[in-house]
């Protein structure tokens, strides 16, 4: 095959063959394909999109590509992916929380990916080790009941070279391309059950319910044809999720979650998620997992797991967070009646706690804080949020900030956190 011909194939709205498939994903791995042939590539199929079946397949490459983790633990095993959003810290609540009610949760998480945050990311703003064998994994599993780490090398590499170049190149934001990145990875652990949040707005790659429930369907369906129980939640990111964004802080903000100091909006979301947990793998009904999850949370008795966890790998559970920082007062009084999400996220990137580049390396200590969210009233003068920021000018950051809100003279209701299960 000549990969050019298939790069045409896809350019002008054809359908790929299996065989196509598995030709382009093998030849990049292998490097016979280079990156501006592949960078092509994604963005015919950011353009033309693929079936069903060329998903599976271009999935089903990508898994094969590598090899599969099996955790040696016994009990009910389960995980949990998020489609990325601004402030989603909710892998670093959810895991610990998990093993907590009896679970065992092998999560493998990803670096940032456009202008969202990485969970990889956010645990190595602690100096945590993050890259760990099949047998490391089963090992912390084991002692702790759950891991979160990155994808190695020999998991899913087809992913790994891609996604950095999905990154670089502007075709995030393609359904198949998703599917079949996360489940490259989600189908290499031995996991009975997989639920997904699917999130949705301005801070999340997927701006409309159609494009949201799509992909939903997609991570479900493609995830029981190989045998595993599978759901997802629709979630909003129609502003940052949580009170902050970045890496240090969010790690911060996740341990304080875990002791019962948590916002509404992030603790919605994760009972939600434990709830499906429960449900999808047959453990209790998603009422009594929502309501058990929220009472471990509110209680903090998950959150000496999380900082033992932190610990064992090398890390601190209270990295390093820039000092210089500066109040974003707001120049009307009103109602917020929305938040740029995406805007922010480029912002975090702009302050350094981003890549604009393959393999650019990241301030873990910068961030933002937020006091204030949809529906909230303020008054003039009053800060709305915190730019924490470690160079640069903080002037053009305030500005940048402000420029992501927009307000109202009329009372605007609160966001639903939870839109749709799948």
């Amino acid at each position: 095959m000549v990969f050019k011909e298939i790069i045409r194939k896809k350019r002008d709205g054809l359908k790929l063959s299996d065989g196509e498939i598995r030709f382009s994903v093998d030849g990049f791995v292998r490097g016979d394909i280079p990156d501006y042939q592949m960078a092509a590539f994604l963005m015919a199929v950011f353009f033309r999109g693929m079936d069903g079946e060329e998903m599976l397949s271009m999935t089903d490459a990508m898994l094969k590509s590598g090899e599969v983790v099996k955790v040696d633990v016994e009990g009910n095993i389960v995980d949990k992916h998020s489609t990325g959003g601004v402030g989603d810290k909710v892998s670093l609540v959810l895991a610990p929380l998990l093993s907590q009610m009896g679970f065992k949760a092998p999560l493998l998480a990803g670096r940032a990916l456009g202008f969202t945050g990485g969970t990889i990311d956010k645990l190595e703003s602690t100096g945590m080790r993050v890259e760990l064998s099949s047998e490391e994994i089963s090992e912390v599993v084991r002692r702790f009941g759950f891991s979160i780490s990155a994808q190695t090398e020999r998991i899913a590499p087809a992913d790994r070279k891609i996604y950095a170049l999905r990154d670089a190149t502007s075709t995030v934001e393609s359904i198949p391309l998703i599917v079949s990145s996360i489940l490259s990875k989600k189908l290499a652990i031995n996991t009975g059950a997989i639920v997904f949040d699917v999130k949705v707005g301005s801070g999340a790659f997927m701006k409309g319910m159609e494009d949201a429930r799509e992909l939903a369907r997609g991570l479900v369906d493609v995830s029981r044809l190989y045998g595993k129980q599978s759901s997802a939640l629709i979630t909003t990111m129609d502003q940052p999720l949580g009170r902050s964004a970045g890496n240090s802080i969010e790690v911060v903000e996740a341990l304080n979650a875990l002791s019962g100091d948590i916002s509404n909006d992030l603790l919605e979301v994760v009972t939600s998620l434990a709830g499906l947990i429960c449900e999808t793998s047959e453990a209790a009904s998603f009422d009594e997992g929502k309501v058990e999850a929220e009472n471990i949370l509110l209680s903090g008795a998950a959150v000496s797991r999380f900082t033992s966890w932190i610990e064992y790998l090398g890390g601190s559970p209270n990295p390093e967070i820039s000092k210089r920082r500066v109040y974003v007062e707001s120049r009307r009084s009103g109602y917020i009646s929305s938040i740029d999400g995406e805007r922010l996220g480029y912002l975090i990137i702009e302050m350094g706690g981003g890549r604009r580049k393959v393999g650019e390396r990241i301030d873990h200590s910068v961030g933002l804080r937020f006091f204030k969210k949809v529906g909230d009233y303020v008054e003039k003068g009053e800060p709305i949020g915190e730019v924490i920021y470690s160079g640069g000018e903080p002037e053009r950051f305030v500005e940048e900030f402000l420029r992501s809100y927009t307000f109202s003279d009329e009372k605007v209701d609160k966001l639903k956190i939870v839109l749709e299960r799948v």
